[in-house]
């Protein structure tokens, strides 16, 4: 049985009323929105057409990773959700994944709703949108702690809670790509009893997040604490890092279980996959997706500091989100 991952499938729209890259385009266009009114009084106006604008956010975001731009882009739901307009998110200028066939692809269509349809505004049509208002501007990511300390993108309990009320508001994650992540559980997690979570960023982050960086074994033997102390049977382990991901299936071997993820080997950007564009681009999205989602769906969570592990706790179940702990905080000899 999958866990209710929070507020990501057809909960009931939360009443209408999450950041950005260094370069950020904010669109208003006007088309024709079709807003459903939820009245059950039966009067004639179910559904009126009328001529609204859209606000389409359009991140620019050069080398970041998808979580980055995920982080961002809540960001933005936050400083405009409670313009009562529809918001649309567009993943179309992504350098490290919009190339090639996916150039001009809207990564954001492939795994979740659009937020206009979460909001409840339906049947929004109309390609060839009037752009009545464009914004450039720098959006300094608040969402998160941001950059430039040894922990990287830690972020606060404030912040946390608050990117997990804007999934709850505005993100859904598409039935199909919920399917698969049920799919996925089914077949290599249900015949444990306790599975958690482990996440470890490594590669390029050694110039923002200098305390990830512990060699493999302290990984293993924090990963062999955690589970000793706390009664978890397996771990779904999601890494950037091919060694590192070897180093600890051979090690643990059915114990721990991982999704057949694209890695790279190339050794410019520190091996980091979501820079490599020798690997498509959708294929690189639509992995660190899946992997996040299958690590929300865990009872607990043990991380380095990225965007990523952000992302699992702000999507993940509640239990998760309580659960969480960070490999530098967990020493050898910490009893819980």
């Amino acid at each position: 049985m999958l866990p209710a991952l929070v507020g990501l499938l057809c909960l009931p729209p939360a009443s209408s009323v999450f950041t950005a890259e260094h370069g950020s385009l904010g669109a208003t266009v006007r088309g024709t929105v079709k807003h459903h009114h939820h009245d059950h009084h039966h009067h004639h106006h179910h559904h009126e057409s009328r001529q609204a604008e859209l606000l389409v956010y359009r991140p620019k975001a050069r080398w970041r990773g998808l979580f980055s731009v995920f982080s961002h882009s809540l960001r933005y739901l936050r400083d405009n959700g409670n313009r009562n307009l529809p918001i649309k998110i567009e993943w179309t200028d992504i350098p490290n994944y919009n190339y090639g066939e996916d150039e001009k692809r809207n990564l954001w269509d492939d795994f979740f709703l659009q937020p206009y349809e979460v909001m409840g505004y339906k049947n929004l049509t109309g390609e060839e949108y009037a752009e009545v208002e464009k914004e450039h501007k720098f959006m300094k990511e608040d969402i998160s702690e941001g950059y430039g300390t040894k922990r990287g993108v830690e972020i606060s309990e404030e912040k946390m809670e608050l990117g997990r009320s804007l999934v709850h508001q505005y993100v859904r994650v598409r039935p199909d790509i919920q399917a698969e992540v049920a799919q996925f559980r089914a077949k290599h997690l249900a015949g444990f009893k306790s599975p958690f979570a482990v996440h470890i960023r490594l590669t390029d982050k050694i110039t923002q997040s200098e305390e990830n960086f512990e060699s493999h074994v302290e990984f293993r033997k924090k990963i062999e604490k955690f589970m000793e102390l706390n009664g978890h049977d397996a771990f779904f382990l999601a890494t950037d890092s091919a060694k590192v991901k070897a180093y600890l299936k051979s090690y643990f071997g059915d114990k721990c279980i991982v999704y057949p993820s694209t890695l790279s080997t190339n050794k410019s950007h520190y091996g980091a996959v979501h820079k490599d564009l020798s690997i498509r681009g959708f294929k690189k999205a639509k992995d660190i997706v899946m992997e996040t989602l299958i690590m929300a769906s865990c009872d607990a969570f043990i991380s380095t500091f990225s965007s990523v592990s952000n992302g699992v706790r702000w999507l993940g179940q509640n239990k998760l989100a309580n659960d969480h702990h960070y490999f530098l905080d967990e020493s050898d000899t910490k009893s819980q």
